[in-house]
């Protein structure tokens, strides 16, 4: 422990836990997310500056993904495969 700097001390240990946003399976065949979805919501990526408003981000990625619909697909499993492309960053961990 005295070989560890404060700064590390401080890091919230992240060794053996699984990835945060858990996708359900889509049973849909041939579903696919359009490149032109996926350049728009990489396009309003959140950094998690200082600066940045994260609730103005999550209200803009709600709009984004509000009118999405594919037959067979939750449009909370879309959702969840598109947030992860919308983080950058110190938001990104």
């Amino acid at each position: 422990m005295a070989d560890r700097t404060m700064e590390e001390l401080l890091q919230a240990p992240t060794e053996g836990y699984g990835e945060a946003i858990v996708i359900p399976e889509i049973l849909a065949e041939n579903f696919e997310i359009k490149t032109n979805l996926l350049q728009l919501v990489q396009a309003n990526k959140f950094h998690g500056c200082e600066n940045d408003n994260p609730h103005t981000h999550i209200s803009n990625f709600k709009r984004m993904t509000a009118t999405l619909k594919y037959r067979d697909v939750l449009n909370d499993a879309i959702k969840l495969m598109l947030f992860s492309y919308y983080l950058e960053d110190r938001a990104r961990i």
